[in-house]
């Protein structure tokens, strides 16, 4: 074997040596253990906030006005006293698109009890009008980015879904898709069906 054959294989052999002690040291300092409680993997239930944190998210949250689509402003207030179901996507989110068309069918569904979703787009109107020009939404699509969101969670990833009961309180929060499995019991309890 050739010494710079030789080389290279011990700088290989080094990178792999170091990519696996990160890996090793990253995941139990920096990756959360999963809940231990009944709640499903994923969600994290408001109580693990304070009481002040909480109220300062909801009352930050019904305090802004985006625009929709069209450019009309909407406030988030106008939905206060429904179980609100707020989304942060984007259309180049993978994910975020594939659970759209299971939340337009929950919206249809629950409307009638009070549930309201609303999408809030973190990206440029004109990809997001795009979207909805080929894929109906059955709830309205807010656009924003991230310097408005003054909310309690900072935005680490998409989807973001927080559920939010009739009262204000921040039912749960929940990074990544979620599925009818998950979201319809906890729409199920908060509207007493």
């Amino acid at each position: 074997m050739k010494p710079s054959q030789r080389l290279a294989l011990a700088v290989l052999a080094g990178m792999a040596t170091l990519a696996t002690v990160a890996v090793l040291v990253y995941r139990p300092l920096v990756m959360a253990p999963p809940p231990s409680d009944a709640i499903p993997p994923g969600l994290v239930a408001a109580p693990k906030l304070s009481p002040e944190v909480t109220q300062k998210a909801v009352d930050s949250l019904f305090s802004l006005t985006l625009p929709d689509l069209a450019g009309r402003p909407q406030p988030i207030a106008q939905w206060r006293g429904k179980v609100l179901v707020v989304n942060y996507w984007a259309s180049w989110c993978a994910p975020c698109v594939r659970e759209m068309p299971f939340f337009s069918r929950l919206q249809e569904h629950y409307a009638g009890w009070g549930v309201q979703f609303i999408g809030i787009g973190l990206d440029d109107v004109e990809k997001m009008q795009a979207f909805a020009s080929t894929t109906p939404v059955a709830y309205p699509l807010l656009v924003s980015d991230f310097t408005n969101q003054s909310l309690f969670l900072e935005i680490k990833g998409l989807p973001l879904t927080l559920v939010i009961a009739r009262d204000g309180h921040v039912e749960i929060t929940h990074l990544g898709p979620l599925d009818e499995t998950l979201l319809g019991p906890v729409l199920e309890r908060l509207i007493g069906k």
